[in-house]
């Protein structure tokens, strides 16, 4: 991957964390990143409403999945949350689940998405029973594709201007699976 230019933290060592479930204390973290509009852009997920009661909706979504997770990634001396990991669009008879992760963008760079990366891997496998896992990553969004490749991902194809961005802007996704 030429074109991914390199990081600008030399592999930081893996912050310690925490996957737990959701708790009423993690609200305002999570929907701080839900919203941030250059956060929206970057996950390719922008909500029509981030007002209290659309984000809550949000969150009771993603933990009600069927045959999905949703965890909460918290540091592992406080306990805040700093983030979430999730598995959705699950296809059961395939086993294959679409991850995905956030974290707040004060904390980046110290180490959280490499574990949270390794605990996707590890709930698809041993907590849902897949044998693959796919994500879609917009193409200039090069910390996540090199996270991805980190963890085992590879590219397997790239769709044209897929993603219009909340300034207009369409972007190219790449797609990346792993399998389990």
């Amino acid at each position: 991957m030429s074109d991914i230019p390199p990081s600008d933290k030399s592999n930081p060592p893996i912050a310690p964390a925490l996957f737990r479930d959701y708790q009423a204390s993690d609200f305002e973290t999570l929907a701080n990143i839900r919203r941030d509009p250059l956060m929206h852009d970057m996950l390719m997920s922008i909500p029509k409403q981030t007002d209290d009661e659309a984000v809550q909706d949000w969150i009771e979504r993603r933990r009600k999945e069927p045959g999905g997770l949703f965890r909460i990634i918290a540091n592992a001396q406080t306990g805040a949350a700093v983030g979430f990991i999730q598995i959705g669009g699950v296809h059961h008879h395939n086993r294959i689940g679409h991850g995905g992760l956030a974290v707040s963008r004060h904390i980046q760079g110290q180490g959280l998405g490499r574990a949270a990366m390794s605990m996707i891997v590890q709930l698809g496998r041993e907590d849902l029973g897949l044998r693959k896992l796919v994500a879609e990553i917009r193409a200039d969004n090069f910390a996540s594709i090199k996270l991805h490749i980190a963890a085992g991902y590879r590219i397997i194809g790239t769709m044209e201007q897929h993603f219009v961005d909340t300034k207009g802007d369409a972007h190219d996704v790449l797609i990346l699976e792993r399998m389990l």
